[in-house]
């Protein structure tokens, strides 16, 4: 797994991204450093609130607005899920770890 994510109060596995699915989000994870300050990577442990995934949540609703979807159809399925992934997790008001390799 490239990365693992759990709940931050009770450290439950929640879902992971495997290699092919960080590099397919790893754009997004790019546009969330210029706007945050804050670097997602697979080789180190994070730390997102839920105001980091609402973040998230709207570099992925700008990407889905100006992106030709039918263009890469792996890369727009696991935006999506990850982007629902998100939306569960903030609508919950559940902070994540992160924890990478």
């Amino acid at each position: 797994m490239a990365l693992d994510f759990h709940r931050l109060d009770n450290n439950d596995y929640l879902f992971g991204l495997d290699t092919a699915q960080y590099n397919l989000l790893e754009e997004l994870f790019e546009t969330f450093r210029h706007w945050t300050g804050l670097v997602i990577t697979p080789y180190t442990d994070h730390r997102l609130s839920v105001d980091h995934q609402k973040v998230l949540i709207r570099i992925i609703d700008e990407y889905v607005d100006k992106t030709d979807l039918n263009r890469d159809k792996l890369k727009t399925i696991v935006v999506l899920e990850f982007r629902g992934l998100l939306t569960y997790l903030s609508n919950n008001n559940w902070d994540i770890e992160l924890l990478g390799d």
